[in-house]
């Protein structure tokens, strides 16, 4: 197995999010951006909803990367069920260069 993407809402937390994890031998080959772009597709085209967003812990330099190269906007920050606060990012339908 590579890795997974998909969206998540745990309970207690405010909104769903596009979450992914990639294992360390795979990372830096392209499949969280592949997969994550198919999710983004997915909620938008599929679910048909309005926002697709996630979130990450400020120190995730790798997280906010992806984020960033799928087009991600900063939107808010909120603070979390686990008492950390982070950047909420919205993605777009498709990636913005």
């Amino acid at each position: 197995m590579v890795g997974s993407c998909g969206f998540a809402w745990p309970d207690g937390w405010p909104r769903s999010e596009l979450t992914w994890w990639i294992a360390a031998s795979e990372r830096r080959r392209g499949f969280a951006k592949e997969a994550s772009l198919a999710a983004i597709k997915f909620g938008y085209d599929v679910l048909d909803w309005d926002l697709v967003q996630t979130h990450m812990k400020d120190e995730n330099v790798a997280a906010r990367s992806l984020v960033r190269s799928l087009g991600g906007k900063v939107i808010g920050r909120d603070k979390f069920p686990d008492g950390i606060e982070r950047d909420i990012y919205r993605l777009p339908r498709s990636a913005e260069s």
